[in-house]
């Protein structure tokens, strides 16, 4: 099948990056940023803002640290051409389940997947939680290094076809 034939859905990019935490960091340094500039008065409210600027600029400082290196192995690992490749359609398909471990498990052409998909990753982890794309059946080629998956195509006859049938 020619690569035509397939939609991109999810690609390791500067997009999948897990921006969601840092800038919930950033708020948290702003809030604790601007209780000490308004409240300079008041000694309460400046030590709750050092603690607060100071707590997520640490939380921040740790995030990046992770996150940062992990990113950019993954990356270049996708970009060198070093993801492995496999193509098919998706079997034993396991939602997550309405209740206990949110993980999520599929197979394709004898190769296991399994994620979970509220992780803080850049990799695919099939959001939004029970509404994802991933469906048994669904024909994909997916690109995959260790166990993050980098990029989902789905086959678009199929995909069309799965629209239409609702």
């Amino acid at each position: 099948m020619s690569a035509d034939h397939y939609q991109t859905i999810f690609e390791l990019g500067f997009r999948s990056f897990p921006w969601p935490e840092i800038i919930r960091l950033l708020a948290f340094i702003a809030a604790g940023l601007l209780l000490i500039q308004f409240f300079k008065r008041k000694a309460y409210y400046v030590i709750l803002g050092v603690f607060v600027t100071s707590g997520a600029t640490i939380f921040l400082l740790l995030l990046l640290t992770i996150l940062i290196p992990e990113f950019v192995k993954l990356r270049s690992a996708y970009i060198s051409g070093e993801s492995v490749v496999v193509e098919g359609a998706v079997q034993n398909f396991h939602p997550v389940p309405t209740v206990g471990l949110p993980f999520e498990s599929f197979s394709v052409n004898g190769v296991e997947f399994s994620y979970n998909p509220i992780d803080r990753t850049p990799c695919f982890h099939n959001a939004p939680l029970r509404n994802g794309p991933i469906r048994e059946g669904l024909n994909v080629r997916i690109h995959y290094y260790e166990s993050c998956i980098q990029r989902v195509e789905v086959l678009q006859e199929a995909r069309e076809g799965a629209k239409s049938d609702k």
